[in-house]
C-alpha cells in the first residue's frame, strides 16, 4: 500500500512539474506553433509576415471575444505603433473552449478581421493553451519582441493602466 501512495504521489508531482514548466513567463522565449487560419493557411511565429516585428497575439475564447476590444481599439488608434513595419498583431481564437458551433465562430472571426486587420488563427487542439500554459476561458495578451522573447503577459480583463503599459512595452521593442 505504501508503495502504491509514493507511486501516485510521484506521477502526480512529475505532472504537476510538466504544467509548471510549460508556463510561459515574461523572460522566456515563446515556444513555436503551426497554426490555420479560417481560409487554411498555415501560420507560425516564424512566419515570415512575422519576422523582425514586435508582436501582440491575444488568445481568447470565442465567449469572451469582446473582453479586451478596448485593447486593441487603442491598439488600432495609437500613432506612435509602426503597423506592418515593426509591429503586428495577432489573434489565436480557442475554439476548445466555446459550445457555439465552429461555423458561427469563424463569422465573429471575420468581423473581428476587418475591424482590426489582423490574422486571427484558430486552435482547435488547446496547442498555444498547453504550450504557453494560458489560462482557458478568457482572454489573454501576450507581447512577444522581434526575438519572440516573452514581454508582457495578461489573462483576463485589462485594466486601463494595464492598456497604456501595452502600448509603452510595444513601443519600447519596436525600436529595439
Amino acid at each position: 500500500m505504501k508503495k502504491i501512495l509514493i507511486a501516485v504521489m510521484f506521477v502526480f508531482l512529475c505532472g504537476t512539474m510538466n504544467l509548471y514548466a510549460a508556463q510561459l513567463k515574461v523572460g522566456d522565449k515563446a515556444p513555436d506553433f503551426s497554426l490555420m487560419d479560417g481560409t487554411g493557411k498555415a501560420y507560425s511565429l516564424t512566419s515570415p509576415e512575422y519576422q523582425g516585428k514586435v508582436m501582440s497575439i491575444f488568445y481568447v475564447d470565442p465567449d469572451e471575444k469582446d473582453l479586451n476590444s478596448h485593447v486593441e481599439d487603442a491598439l488600432l488608434k495609437d500613432p506612435g505603433l509602426e503597423r506592418n513595419v515593426r509591429y503586428k498583431g495577432l489573434g489565436i481564437t480557442n475554439l476548445k473552449a466555446s459550445k457555439l458551433p465552429n461555423f458561427v465562430i469563424k463569422a465573429a472571426i471575420k468581423s473581428k478581421q476587418k475591424k482590426t486587420g489582423a490574422v486571427i488563427l484558430l486552435d482547435p487542439d488547446y496547442i498555444i493553451l498547453n504550450s504557453w500554459g494560458l489560462q482557458n476561458d478568457t482572454s489573454s495578451l501576450v507581447i512577444l519582441d522581434k526575438e519572440r522573447i516573452c514581454r508582457y503577459i495578461y489573462n483576463g480583463k485589462l485594466p486601463q493602466a494595464e492598456v497604456d503599459k501595452v502600448l509603452s512595452i510595444i513601443k519600447e521593442y519596436q525600436v529595439k
